[in-house]
């Protein structure tokens, strides 16, 4: 594990303005959309948009560093729509959220109605299941081996991935017509990459799960086997997990507030093998109660608000959110983080937003006797 009050980027990093759009609406639609590059000169844009990110971070002094996903359109559905039996070329509308999503935010109903799936509950254009669904073979250690070679030695490295219950509810099912088949199935395939992952030397893996909010409403014991099962085997390997937990992005999901229902999923998720949480916490309003829900878990906590009209934090609220989380959990399972991505922000407000969260966390590391500028796991 990380020494105590380690900075992490949640997984995304500012986008620069000649890679990709930075509306939502786009992100979810066609690449063509999407994408600004042409085809042919892509994945060239998308390396230097990854060393560009990775130089951000070692800059700016976090401890461990991200890719920051400058090569997927949409976090998930860089590794669900790639598995085998799944069709993404040809999406159906479909409600997020399984039979919970009646409770999502209605705030998607703008980003719905600009994809034209305006009537009934807010849908959004989604992969189908087709076939019975596997994993393909590696996904993903390309791009580990890439930050790896571009940190150097300098920091350690995380990788973030799609987790099971996030990939269940955002797919639609054609085939199995069997949520605990499909789902069990997902879990085996995202489970295979965990492992490839930690074969090519990764040593943290967090599993994205922003749907664990509400689905965990309609089988809690389904949510905690599917965690388990995509974490299985992780720990012998060496391999730290954690699970990311938000309400979503904060330029589609406008309207955040304490919600009991995250509380519930935070003890559920509690109660899985993961070995820490990410959890959104600034722009919702919590305060360090929400943190009794985790246990003993590690706490990578959100102090960094990623509305797009949200002010630049200053170090010093930033120091004094990590200081209330201390009355509760301990710095030696206390992280600092974002609430969620940030790929959407320009690159010079991520930078601010970034180098507040650093300096703020190392005014508390000094008031804890702690070494404030490096921290080597």
């Amino acid at each position: 594990m990380p020494h105590p009050l380690a900075v992490h980027l949640v997984g995304s990093w500012s986008r620069p303005a000649w890679l990709s759009s930075p509306h939502i609406a786009d992100a979810l639609g066609p690449p063509e959309h999407f994408w600004r590059p042409q085809p042919e000169y892509l994945k060239e844009a998308q390396d230097d948009a990854t060393r560009l990110a990775i130089t951000d971070q070692l800059e700016l002094g976090v401890d461990l560093v991200v890719d920051g996903e400058q090569r997927r359109q949409i976090f998930d559905r860089y590794f669900y729509a790639r598995l085998a039996g799944v069709d993404a070329d040809h999406p159906a509308l479909h409600t997020w959220g399984g039979p919970a999503g009646a409770r999502a935010s209605q705030s998607w109903r703008k980003v719905t109605k600009d994809l034209e799936s305006a009537e009934g509950p807010p849908r959004v254009p989604s992969p189908r299941v087709v076939g019975p669904v596997s994993w393909p073979g590696p996904l993903a250690v390309d791009d580990f081996q890439f930050l790896n070679d571009a940190v150097a030695g300098r920091r350690p490295s995380k990788m973030t991935m799609s987790g099971p219950i996030t990939a269940l509810n955002r797919l639609v099912d054609e085939w199995y017509h069997d949520r605990e088949r499909l789902g069990r199935d997902i879990a085996r395939a995202l489970n295979q990459e965990a492992h490839a992952l930690a074969d090519a030397g990764c040593r943290y893996i967090q599993f994205d799960e922003p749907e664990f909010r509400t689905a965990h409403l309609t089988d809690p014991e389904e949510s905690r086997r599917l965690i388990n099962q995509v974490v299985d085997g992780l720990k012998e390997k060496g391999v730290a997990t954690y699970a990311h937990m938000c309400y979503g992005y904060a330029n589609a999901v406008l309207n955040k507030s304490v919600n009991p229902e995250f509380y519930a999923s935070l003890e559920l998720m509690a109660s899985t093998n993961i070995d820490g949480v990410s959890i959104e916490y600034a722009q919702p309003g919590h305060t360090s109660d929400v943190l009794h829900a985790l246990g003993n878990k590690v706490v990578i906590l959100g102090c960094i608000n990623c509305a797009p009209e949200a002010p630049v934090e200053t170090a010093d609220e930033v120091a004094a959110r990590l200081r209330e989380a201390l009355t509760v959990v301990p710095a030696s399972r206390l992280h600092a983080s974002t609430d969620c991505g940030l790929w959407f922000l320009p690159r010079d407000r991520a930078r601010a937003k970034l180098a507040a969260l650093v300096e703020g966390t190392r005014q508390v590391r000094r008031e804890l006797g702690l070494h404030p500028d490096r921290i080597q796991p």
